[in-house]
This record gives C-alpha cells, structure tokens and sequence, in this order.
C-alpha cells in the first residue's frame, strides 16, 4: 500500500466518505479572490508554502443541524456583561470537517510531510478536480452518491500522491428543483447572485450590499435556535433528488 492508498483508506477509517486529490497545478484557474464581504478564496500556495498536493475531504451531512451557525455576542451572568471577539462565529459542519481532517494533516506531519487544514481554497470547484461531483445548478458539490448533502475540507499537504481525474458528468441534466425552490431566487442555473442569498445575508448582516426583500424574507424563513445562532438555508439542497435515498 502506498502513501495515497494509505492516506484516502484512513480519510474513510475517520468517518469522511468522501476523499480525492488533486495538485496546485490541477487548481490553477478557479475562481480566487474576495467573495461579496464575506470571503476571500485563497490559492493552495498562499495557504502552505510549496504544497505539493490538495486532498479534498467530505463529511455527509445527513442531518439539518450541521448547518446551525453560531455568533458570539456579550453574554450576560448575572449582573456582569462579558464581551465576546466581536467577529467569532462557529459553523458546526466546518468544525466536524476540520477536526476529521487535522487528524489527516497530523498523521502526514509525523511522517515528515508539512501539512495544514484549509477552508479557504475554493472547496466546492476543488472538489470537482479531485473526482468527487460536479458542481450542480446550485452551484454546490453534487456528489453520485450523497447528492449535495456533504461538507467539505482541504488537507494541504507537501507529500506528492497521486491525483484523481476530475469529474466530468453533469448530473443535474434537466432538472431545475433548486433553481424553483429558491425563495429570494437568487439562483440561476449553475450561476449565484450572492447578495440574493439568504446566507451570504445572514453572513453579512450590517453591509448595504443585499436587497431589502432579500433581509425581509431572511428575518420570515430562517431558524434560529438562540438570538445568537441560526440554521442556514438549505431548501436547494433538501429539493434535490441525488442521494436522497441515501438519507432517508
């Protein structure tokens, strides 16, 4: 068994069942850079210096709650307000994801090959070069299997193995279940108006840049558990038929 072998068989040991690899080289131009207000894509190279190959990792998410997002705020004991970092915030599925992955990472430091966790590289179209799903008209990982009900993670790494083909199957087809579904219709086939989208205006909640409607209808259809948490929307991903037997 060689490293690769090694490396995707452990991927699967730690509960990811997804895992595909691909390089820098294989990454050049996809979409970097700022993302509405809320992102900035990074390139493998800026995340770890002198990478030598990305594995691309997913977690199912077979449950709504790994999409509840939590806020820090000034919390209050008793008669005391204690402050919070203003800008912390916690995504259950990334927090799932990357402690399945640093056990990855760990593993390749020991055996001498530098390694890091990322979020910051542009998952969903990495995910695409490393054979794990097309990217469908939601514009999110559909995998064959779990249809878009996975999360993702990267694992940068300066090990060289071996890379998967990317994948080249549109599984969508004629299907437009989220496109219709979308309340805010902030989607297009295979195409996101970000500032229509519910998320990016729960991500963003002081910017100028979302519609008016789009806040309304935020404040009418998202959950939150707590005045500091919300789940995030998800009804173009619970629409689509791919994988959903799987989660029944």
């Amino acid at each position: 068994m060689n490293l690769t072998q090694e490396m995707k068989k452990k991927a699967l040991d730690t509960g990811l069942v997804l895992v595909g690899i691909s390089n820098p080289e294989g990454l050049q131009g996809l979409p970097y850079g700022q993302v509405g207000k809320v992102a900035v894509l990074r390139t493998p190279e800026e995340e770890l210096p002198e990478v030598k190959s990305v594995m691309m990792l997913g977690i199912y998410a077979w449950d709504r709650t790994f999409n509840v997002v939590v806020a820090s705020s000034a919390l209050q004991i008793g008669n005391e307000s204690i402050p919070k970092p203003p800008l912390e915030s916690y995504q259950l599925y990334y927090e799932v994801a990357k402690n399945k992955a640093w056990k990855l990472a760990d593993y390749l430091s020991r055996k001498g090959f530098e390694s890091a966790v990322s979020v910051s590289i542009p998952l969903k179209t990495s995910a695409v070069k490393c054979g794990l799903g097309c990217q469908g008209k939601n514009t999110l990982l559909i995998n064959p299997t779990y249809g878009p009900r996975v999360r993702l993670v990267s694992v940068l790494t300066k090990a060289e193995l071996d890379v998967d083909e990317p994948f080249k199957e549109d599984l969508c087809r004629r299907c437009n279940r989220c496109v219709a579904v979308c309340p805010t219709k902030a989607l297009e086939p295979y195409r996101l108006q970000i500032h229509r989208c519910m998320v990016y205006s729960l991500e963003s909640p002081d910017t100028s840049d979302v519609p008016e409607d789009v806040r309304e209808s935020e404040k009418k259809l998202i959950e939150r558990p707590t005045s500091n948490s919300f789940l995030e929307c998800s009804m173009c991903l619970d629409v689509c038929p791919i994988g959903r037997k799987k989660c029944q």
